[in-house]
């Protein structure tokens, strides 16, 4: 199989090895040359106009920056993760860290300007001339040095670079300036924290003016910033340390980080990155266009670049928005300009969060799942917290939640039991995609068990002698009722999951034998209604064309798996005709859902079509519900719209569905290919059973295949009519399989070796 690679264009490789010396630079560019897919790349041709519509996204999973690129005025504005108000008791708000400010003396008008993000590398980065000099900024999010980078430079020009710079908290704190340093700290009602910056030049003369440090006449300038809090989500006070640790910690880092020259700064962050992200790329042939990003998206939505753009860019934000300390990202991922922010930037519990995540196994990113997997397993498992508190007070065990949640497991406003059936989900999602039999005996099943046992406690036995759920909602949408879809279609995924893993592990037999009896009796959720839909209610008549948001009476299709063509046509219609009612508007997160709900019942052109429509742009940045405000901000991120980061994932983990789904016992090759799509590749996904694919495929159809086999399971393959010519492993050997009917094929498989499926023509 053809390898894909991603060569930079000229201009980005220009910009983004402008700083290294001619050798390093020369061997990171033969290390590209060996790359074969377009650049990825988000840029513009002007500043960013505001922060969420325009500025540009850096992260390393805790710690994140959003910059503008302003000429005169650059604003960079940061946050980490934890710094939230509130407590256990008290809801509270994630906030806005703060902003860093860099003014420059600039006289003349600038021009050949350029701002923009590497995708391939995680940088950021900003180039003009002014009076015939260049100025030239990277940005970067380093996870090895937990720093945020800024370097500035005037390529070809001595004694030019001049700016002040000034670092301002969002709570009114008070900064210390000293030297070459500015930091500054505070207190909440829970947390306490702290942000320190330190300036580095090469050249020139820095002094203290006021409020400010400046700049003047130097060659080049490395900014080093870091901020942290106290937040640790395994103590019972969710705190460790006090603000003397949180000085301490972050001299420490900038400490570390300024004894490295910034190429090697630089190369270590992408290093670290590159070995995330280099292990999926998706081509449709076409090229990288040469027009900015926004006007791409306004003027050129048809071009297939921006498809394969869109599916990186969301697998980018969840490397630069969840690694690191067990906590998920919220909302926004981690970035957030306000300290009253929509939903409080929580963590939401009814879709969002759960999204958040869809793509990480199947785009190849378990690392970036543990953050929420940890986080479930570490707060599922306390004796006394919110979760924990949420099931007492309706005198049931285990553990479940409300709606909204904060970090420090304060959960309110309309309790929401089956989250902790689809939280679950993800841990077993974990298992089936690692194989990792350690991580379910130790992680996984302690908190599957205990949401089981919140359900074996509250279920009833309606009047046909079916298990139910009683007095739950639909989210957000409709009466509460017993017995409704999301609820039965949530708990059955729970109990069969749950009951699969006590075959792979031993449980004891007492409750293996009760959750088989429960899950034997339980009400599945799957109804037709008058309509031929399926019904989201069991009392209530669901109306035909309703064009709600929420789609909670299809969780069986996806995420879950119990509705497919493949097990039952009927109910896989009925879930067709409740889904058509539903249309192809919505806010941003709902057409990203569609994508892979329609991927689901194979009907690739129009998924492709809730693609096109998820990637709507818009510049609407106030809350709304109207169909036409929904969809994607100039710098992709998604609008709810305000701006929500599920919508991004939810596309991400779409797009893969249209192009592989192994939910069903097998590798389904294809199963939702849009006409737009005829020719392709895309390698290093990720199926169940720990396989590893490369599909390249012609016409519409398979070319070649590559599998590679990551823990030596049986693999078993779908395509309709599947014919092939061969299946050979690295070592060019032939290896036999069996026909199972017309259309599934399977082998038995090593650890570690690649079968590559070639078909016939």
């Amino acid at each position: 199989m053809r390898r894909m690679t991603r060569p930079l264009s000229s201009l980005a490789l220009a910009l983004t090895l402008g700083l290294m010396g001619s050798a390093t630079a020369s061997a990171q560019a033969q290390s590209e040359a060996k790359l074969a897919e377009p650049a990825m790349n988000l840029w513009y041709d002007e500043p960013a106009k505001e922060w969420m519509t325009y500025a540009l996204p850096i992260g390393n999973g805790e710690l994140g920056a959003m910059f503008f690129g302003g000429v005169a005025q650059e604003r960079i504005q940061f946050n980490e993760k934890t710094l939230w108000t509130g407590s256990p008791k008290i809801r509270g708000a994630y906030q806005n860290f703060g902003d860093l400010y860099l003014t420059f003396p600039h006289k003349g008008i600038h021009s050949n300007y350029r701002r923009g993000l590497s995708l391939d590398t995680a940088i950021g980065y900003t180039a003009y001339e002014v009076d015939g000099v260049q100025y030239r900024r990277e940005y970067l999010a380093s996870y090895p040095d937990k720093t945020i980078a800024i370097r500035l430079t005037t390529p070809h020009n001595v004694d030019q670079l001049s700016f002040s710079l000034r670092l301002q908290g969002a709570h009114g704190e008070t900064s210390a300036l000293k030297y070459n340093t500015i930091a500054f700290e505070g207190k909440f009602e829970t947390i306490s924290y702290g942000a320190l910056l330190r300036v580095q030049t090469e050249g020139g003369q820095m002094h203290i003016e006021g409020d400010e440090l400046r700049v003047e006449g130097a060659n080049t300038a490395t900014i080093l910033l870091s901020a942290s809090t106290n937040y640790e989500v395994k103590s019972p006070t969710y705190t460790q340390g006090d603000l003397n640790s949180i000085r301490s910690e972050l001299s420490s880092r900038l400490s570390k980080a300024s004894r490295l020259d910034y190429r090697e700064l630089r190369r270590r962050h992408i290093e670290d990155y590159r070995r995330l992200y280099d292990r999926v790329g998706l081509h449709f042939f076409s090229p990288e266009p040469n027009y900015p990003t926004d006007v791409l998206l306004r003027k050129y939505r048809d071009n297939t670049y921006l498809d394969a753009l869109y599916f990186q860019y969301g697998r980018y934000l969840m490397i630069a928005s969840s690694r690191g300390m067990d906590l998920p990202n919220n909302l926004q991922g981690l970035w957030n300009d306000s300290n009253t922010p929509p939903w409080e930037c929580d963590i939401h519990t009814n879709i969002n969060i759960q999204m958040n995540y869809w793509p990480a196994e199947t785009a190849n990113l378990s690392e970036c799942h543990m953050p929420f997997i940890n986080y479930i397993a570490i707060e599922a498992g306390k004796e006394d917290n919110g979760w924990r508190n949420a099931a007492k007070a309706e005198r049931h065990p285990g553990w479940t939640m409300h709606t909204q949640s904060n970090i420090f497991s304060q959960t309110d406003w309309n309790i929401n039991r089956p989250a902790n059936a689809w939280y679950c989900m993800h841990l077993w999602q974990h298992y089936l995609y690692t194989q990792d039999k350690q991580y379910l005996v130790r992680t996984a099943l302690p908190a599957m068990r205990s949401a089981c046992e919140y359900w074996f406690d509250r279920l009833q036995t309606d009047d046909q002698g079916k298990l139910i759920a009683p007095k739950e909602w639909s989210p957000e949408h409709g009466p509460w009722e017993d017995g409704i879809a999301y609820a039965q279609q949530l708990i059955y995924e729970l109990f069969a999951s749950t009951l699969e893993a006590s075959r792979v592990v031993t449980l004891d037999k007492a409750f293996t034998k009760t959750l088989e009896d429960k899950l034997s009796k339980l009400d599945r959720g799957l109804h037709i209604g008058s309509w031929g839909q399926i019904r989201e209610w069991r009392v209530k008549e669901d109306k035909q064309g309703d064009e709600h948001r929420h789609l909670s009476h299809l969780m069986a299709l996806y995420p879950g798996s119990q509705l497919s063509y493949h097990r039952d046509s009927t109910y896989a219609e009925a879930a067709r005709v409740a889904l058509a009612s539903r249309g192809d508007n919505g806010t941003g997160w709902s057409r990203a859902w569609k994508i892979s709900l329609w991927a689901r019942l194979f009907d690739g052109d129009h998924a492709y079509t809730l693609l096109k429509s998820a990637l709507n742009p818009t510049t609407h940045s106030k809350l709304s519900m109207t169909p036409g405000d929904g969809g994607v901000y100039p710098n992709l991120l998604d609008a709810h719209p305000p701006f929500q980061i599920d919508g991004n994932f939810g596309a991400t983990a779409g797009i893969i569905e249209m192009l592989m789904q192994s939910n069903q016992g097998f590798i389904h090759l294809l199963p939702a290919l849009p006409s737009a799509w005829p020719s392709g590749q895309i390698r290093g996904i990720k199926a169940e059973g720990n396989f590893t694919l490369d599909i390249d495929w012609s016409n519409a159809l398979p070319r070649e295949v590559t599998i590679i086999s990551n823990s030596g399971k049986q693999c078993r393959v779908y395509y309709p009519n599947i014919e092939l010519s061969s299946i050979k492993t690295q070592s060019g050997q032939s290896i036999s399989y069996k026909r199972e009917g017309k259309h599934i094929i399977s082998f038995p498989t090593r650890t570690g070796e690649r079968y590559t499926l070639l078909w016939k023509r």
